[in-house]
C-alpha cells in the first residue's frame, strides 16, 4: 500500500546529514542573503538548522508529524503550522523574506513549482527575496554502473550524496525530472545486493544506509531538474533569479541557492 514516507521520515532525522540537510556554512550563506532584509520571514518546511535566521519566522510544513518531531518549537520569535505552500492563507505582501531547504524538491515540475512561484510573487512585499537551497541534476545525467562503480571504489564519502546522485540520475531518465523514492530503494538494491559488504568497502555508517528503507512502498516523489530548465521556470515570475554557491560540502555543486527579488 502505498504511503507518505515523511510521516515518519522524523525517525530517520538523526541520522541525515549534508548534502539532506543544510551544514553551517549553508545556514551563513542564508544569512548572507538576508541580512539587508528586514520583516516575517516565511521557511517553506521545518528545516531546524534555518530556524533561527531571522528574528521574525513563520514555518510551513505539510505533514504534522514533521512539525511536531523536527522543528526545535515554538517561542516568541517563531512558529511552526500545518499547510499548503501552494495556496496559502497568508495575506498579500504579508512577507519580506522568503527561505527554503530543498523544498522545491516536493513540487511537481514544472507545474506546482510555478504554482509555488506566483504564489509568492502574491504574499512576498515588493523588494522581498526569495532564497532557496536546491538540488539541481547535472547537465550530463551519470549512468547507475558509473555511480556504482565510483561507490565501491570509495570515490563518495558519503551516503547521502550517493543518495541524492542516484535520484538525479534515474530522474534524468524521465520525460520529466520526478522519480518517486520507491524507485530509488529498488534501484539501490538492485546496485548492491549485500549491504554488509557495501558497508565494509565503502566505509558508510550502517544506519545511513538503512535510512533508504523508509522509501519503502512511499508515494512520495523527489522533482529533481537541471539548471536550465529551473531557471525559465522561475524566471518567467521573477526575471532576477539567480544562483548562488551554498559552500563546499560534498556535492555543493549541485546544491546552489536560487536568490530573487520580487520586483
Amino acid at each position: 500500500m502505498a504511503q507518505d514516507h515523511q510521516k515518519i521520515y522524523h525517525r530517520a532525522w538523526s541520522q541525515l546529514t549534508p548534502p539532506l540537510r543544510p551544514p553551517p556554512p549553508v545556514v551563513a550563506a542564508v544569512r548572507e542573503q538576508i541580512r539587508d532584509k528586514h520583516g516575517r520571514a516565511l521557511l517553506l518546511g521545518v528545516t531546524p538548522e534555518l530556524a533561527d535566521v531571522t528574528p521574525e519566522l513563520v514555518a510551513v510544513d505539510r505533514n504534522f508529524s514533521m512539525v511536531a518531531n523536527v522543528w526545535p518549537g515554538d517561542n516568541p520569535s517563531r512558529h511552526a503550522i500545518v499547510g499548503d505552500w501552494r495556496n496559502s492563507n497568508f495575506e498579500s505582501e504579508a512577507f519580506a523574506i522568503c527561505i527554503g531547504d530543498g523544498s522545491l524538491s516536493f513540487l511537481t515540475f514544472p507545474e506546482e513549482t510555478v504554482t509555488l512561484f506566483y504564489e509568492l510573487s502574491r504574499i512576498l512585499r515588493k523588494g522581498g527575496r526569495i532564497v532557496f537551497r536546491l538540488y539541481l541534476s547535472p547537465d550530463v545525467p551519470e549512468t547507475l554502473p558509473a555511480l556504482r562503480e565510483q561507490a565501491l571504489a570509495g570515490m563518495i564519502s558519503n551516503f547521502h550524496a550517493f543518495k541524492i546522485r542516484l535520484a538525479m540520475s534515474l530522474a534524468s531518465q524521465r520525460p520529466v525530472p520526478h522519480i518517486y523514492v520507491a524507485d530509488i530503494l529498488r534501484s539501490f538494491n538492485s546496485l548492491f545486493g549485500n549491504r554488509d559488504e557495501l558497508v565494509r568497502v565503502t566505509g558508510w555508517s550502517r544506519e545511513q544506509v538503512y535510512t533508504i528503507d523508509f522509501y519503502k512502498d512511499s508515494s512520495v516523489f523527489f522533482s529533481l531538474p537541471r539548471q536550465h530548465q529551473l531557471l525559465s521556470v522561475v524566471s518567467d515570475v521573477f526575471p532576477n533569479a539567480r544562483l548562488v554557491p551554498s559552500g563546499t560540502y560534498e556535492m555543493s555543486g549541485l546544491c546552489p541557492l536560487l536568490v530573487a527579488d520580487r520586483i
